[in-house]
């Protein structure tokens, strides 16, 4: 077909005596565009036209429009709308349909509820439309709902549907629900069979998985796969490895699940293999690979594999962009920092919610808290991660009012805080001071909102405290609340009782650090410095002699200086 198919079209139907309707329907049949489609259709609406000739003219136009390639859903509603009490079914589950194929899968819920409304009967290919629409939500009570019309319908016996209720409550959890369903089918196909071992797979009940795969009268790569994936994703990288070279065929998906299998189990160099062995990979496989560097503390090696991705001509995905971002986090490097904001800017990946939480973290860790605000404040969408990361971000800057009040903010907007929003909060308060508001964030945390703290917001109250001089306090925090108090606790404690003067609380602290790092000069030399700066010059030289007798070498960057006075 020609470019000038439309303006020709134009002619030859004003100057034709055959029939409107025929010359139109014709040309439908033969457009193979958008333009082309929309060109007639703005032709039906300037013509006279019979109201049942232009109802099929309508119906005609918005089937051949879900025909064609590409996401036209908005125009194919503006089509549809058009169409006065439309109870075509065929109409109706090609919609819904055509919206499930697009990833619009509360749309394609939303019109089958319509459907129902204006009472047009569905087909069994409308129900197993709908029920993969659910599954991919999960939306399960919308689920159950389709469920009680196919029996209502008298549809529970169709295999198609019986596959779509199976797979709807595999991808929901109700992994009984599926099993129910797989039972009670007579004749169960692969694809029954795969949904059934996806089911189990995801709920990491790979014994049962296994069970079914061995049980098998024929596997398909999907097969193969889900299982490889499915001991990937458990940890058993073993058995996932003993299947994965038994699959004749590999694909992505099989690679991609066992260099994140093996990466989220610290495994880089098997990865790495297995990378190295992939004579195509795609876009996911290099993501997966910088995402296995990233999260392994290997950032330099991710960074040059984002690097090589470029090169290569490799679409960067959200995943990969994640992983260089992180990578540089580790790193501090300003330079790729703008470098990666740069590509960001230009579009080279979606700027989904989580590129932007990684954006936040990464200035913010490259010093640049203003480019943090700005990643911050041109976000449409802010999670409890996007919060808790400025938050982070202004209290490791010492900008401690501004922190609290975007916690204000964030809890304007029903957005519930976690503990990481609360470290961030307490070493806000701790930079700059603020006793009481430090105490009421640890009191909001625990009482309000319910969180069980870690030894991180206990650190944080301790050198809250301890800079406050409430060295009791601190104590008794320690002791009645922690438990078994880690190195940085006493630590910050050991530093706030040097600072402060309380030789008696700088020995207790001291000596739990002993016990904790028996071989960390830096613990000595501080309880030495409190000593020397209080003149007690024999105990500081008691404590000198205690490293020299247990073989302990001074760290460059404590001095003797100030113990010696």
């Amino acid at each position: 077909m020609t470019n000038k198919f439309i303006p020709s079209f134009m002619v030859s139907l004003l100057g034709t005596n055959q029939p409107f309707y025929n010359l139109v329907t014709h040309y439908l049949y033969v457009s193979n565009t958008l333009n082309q489609l929309k060109q007639i259709h703005t032709l039906l609406l300037k013509s006279p036209t019979k109201p049942n000739h232009r109802y099929h003219i309508l119906v005609q136009l918005l089937k051949r429009l879900l025909q064609l390639p590409g996401d036209n859903l908005r125009y194919a509603h503006y089509l549809f709308d058009q169409i006065p009490k439309c109870r075509n079914q065929f109409l109706w589950t090609s919609l819904i349909h055509s919206h499930v194929l697009h990833d619009h899968f509360g749309q394609s819920i939303t019109l089958y509820a319509k459907m129902h409304r204006v009472g047009v009967s569905p087909s069994g290919f409308t129900f197993s439309s709908v029920l993969n629409a659910c599954a991919r939500v999960p939306a399960l009570f919308e689920g159950k709902q389709v469920h009680a019309r196919v029996v209502q319908y008298g549809f529970l016996g169709n295999k198609i549907v019986q596959t779509a209720l199976l797979h709807m409550y595999a991808k929901c959890g109700l992994i009984l629900d599926a099993r129910d369903i797989f039972d009670r089918m007579d004749d169960k196909d692969l694809v029954a069979w795969t949904a059934m071992v996806c089911g189990y797979s995801k709920m990491g009940l790979m014994g049962e998985a296994r069970w079914l795969f061995d049980n098998m009268e024929q596997r398909n790569a999907v097969s193969w796969t889900t299982m490889v994936a499915g001991y990937a994703n458990n940890g058993d990288m073993e058995t996932a490895k003993e299947l994965y070279e038994r699959m004749v065929e590999k694909d992505s998906v099989a690679w991609v699940a066992m260099i994140a299998g093996y990466g989220k189990y610290g495994n880089v160099l098997e990865a790495k293999i297995v990378f190295e062995e992939i004579q195509m990979a795609d876009a996911s496989c290099w993501a997966a690979m910088v995402a296995c560097y990233a999260q392994n503390g290997y950032a330099k090696e991710a960074i040059e594999m984002y690097k090589k991705m470029r090169e290569e001509k490799v679409t960067v995905n959200e995943v990969a962009m994640v992983g260089a971002i992180s990578a540089c986090t580790q790193l501090g490097d300003n330079e790729v920092a703008a470098t990666l904001a740069k590509h960001v800017e230009e579009g080279c990946c979606e700027r989904t919610l989580f590129v932007s939480n990684a954006l936040i973290h990464m200035h913010s860790k490259c010093g640049d808290i203003e480019q943090a605000w700005r990643e911050f404040n041109r976000m449409s969408i802010r999670d409890v991660i996007s919060y808790s990361a400025l938050i982070a971000a202004l209290a490791d800057h010492g900008k401690a009012e501004d922190a609290m009040n975007l916690f204000s903010k964030m809890q304007k907007e029903g957005i519930r805080p976690n503990q990481v929003t609360f470290v961030g909060l307490l070493n806000a308060c701790s930079h700059v001071g603020l006793i009481e508001e430090g105490c009421q964030y640890f009191e909001l945390m625990t009482r309000v909102f319910g969180i069980e703290p870690l030894k991180e917001h206990y650190a944080c109250m301790v050198d809250l405290l301890g800079r406050a001089g409430q060295l009791e306090r601190a104590y008794n925090l320690i002791i009645y609340n922690i438990g078994a108090a880690d190195a940085k606790i006493w630590g910050s404690f050991l530093g706030a009782c040097k600072v402060h003067g309380n030789t008696k609380l700088s020995e207790i602290a001291a000596m739990h650090l002993f016990k904790i790092e028996p071989h960390d000069a830096g613990n000595y030399v501080l309880l030495a410095n409190t000593y020397a700066e209080i003149n007690k010059w024999d105990d500081a030289e008691r404590v000198r002699k205690m490293m020299s007798e247990r073989g302990m070498i001074k760290s460059p960057g404590c001095s003797w200086f100030e113990m010696l006075g």
